[in-house]
């Protein structure tokens, strides 16, 4: 018995070559990360500075949803590079009760600001912490 191979038809053919260049492409993502990570390593001195959240909601899960704010403040001699917000307690469920408004950088004060919604009754204290990533100059 012979096996009969068909040509692939022109949508196929573009459709393969699109599957072999997005696997290259992050073989290609993969090994440059490696590189960059160690391009990071040799920056200099990296040290996490942390920071309180201020949770103003008084309630528990009531659905109403109060600001949160906190920084995180680089000491002096050292520049922020990044940063966010980290939960350090509480349970996978107050995640359904708090969410990220803004984040970024304070430059003039060397630190890292983050502002969330939060509806856990002020145990957003507890839960997170607000985190810089800096540098040393």
């Amino acid at each position: 018995m012979k096996i009969k191979l068909h040509r692939p038809s022109p949508a196929m053919v573009v459709a393969m070559i699109a599957l072999f260049a997005s696997l290259g492409g992050s073989a290609l993502a993969v090994s440059r990360g490696t590189q960059s990570s160690e391009r990071a390593g040799a920056r200099g001195n990296l040290t996490l500075r942390f920071g309180k959240l201020f949770d103003r909601d008084t309630t528990p899960l009531d659905g109403s949803f109060f600001i949160a704010t906190g920084h995180a403040i680089c000491k002096k001699g050292e520049r922020v590079i990044s940063g966010g917000v980290r939960q350090t307690g509480g349970s996978a469920t107050n995640i359904q009760h708090i969410w990220l408004v803004e984040t970024g950088p304070v430059p003039n004060n060397r630190g890292w600001y983050v502002s969330m919604n939060s509806d856990l009754g002020g145990t957003a204290r507890k839960d997170f912490l607000v985190v810089a990533n800096c540098e040393r100059k």
